[in-house]
């Protein structure tokens, strides 16, 4: 967990244990191997469509879980931009949300992480799986981004921000929405549907 937490500076309230803590139910499980050592294609296209960082525009993403860990890494290495994981979903693995693509790579990136520096600011990073669609007989896990999730105007203005630039993988669910337009009543918010396209 340090190694993701490392950098998210004034964002740090906003990082999230639990994903990390979920982990450990898998203990004595087997999880499956990473399917690619790579970032898939939509988040190459999207790392390389990003402006250049600011410290007065605060990014946010809301992309599925696996795209969103191999975008915070590529954000690192190539940016040196810190991602705050706000994923307050605890994963289970008889759960809506299993985790079972998301903790390898959470674990395995966090490796690779150890060794880049994050120098240049942090972006929030949400996770759109909190809307899965639940199947039969699963436990419901899902949640949704509530007031203690996301950084407050005053907290924004007290860090300096001027704007927002959001992303989403598809259209932004009803949480996400009511907070952009809620950070609308003070500041300019771009947001970009689709981002990055489809695999």
């Amino acid at each position: 967990m340090r190694a993701w937490r490392s950098g998210v500076g004034a964002l740090e309230p906003w990082f999230r244990a639990t994903p990390f803590a979920a982990a450990h139910h898998y203990r004595g499980r087997r999880l499956r191997p990473l399917s690619r050592t790579r970032p898939p294609a939509s988040v190459e296209r999207l790392l390389r469509s990003l402006p250049s960082p600011s410290r007065q525009t605060i990014w946010i993403f809301d992309l599925p879980g696996p795209q969103a860990l191999w975008l915070a890494y590529g954000l690192r290495k190539r940016l040196g931009l810190a991602s705050a994981l706000a994923w307050n979903g605890w994963y289970d693995p008889h759960g809506a949300l299993d985790g079972r693509e998301e903790l390898p790579l959470l674990l395995t990136l966090a490796r690779r992480l150890a060794c880049v520096p994050a120098g240049r600011g942090a972006c929030l990073l949400f996770d759109s799986t909190r809307h899965a669609e639940k199947r039969e007989g699963t436990l419901d896990n899902r949640y949704a981004l509530g007031e203690e999730d996301v950084p407050s105007l005053e907290h924004l203005r007290e860090m300096g921000v001027r704007r927002i630039r959001a992303w989403v993988w598809q259209r932004p669910g009803d949480d996400l929405s009511a907070y952009l337009a809620y950070l609308r009543q003070r500041l300019p918010v771009t947001l970009t549907i689709e981002a990055g396209g489809h695999d």
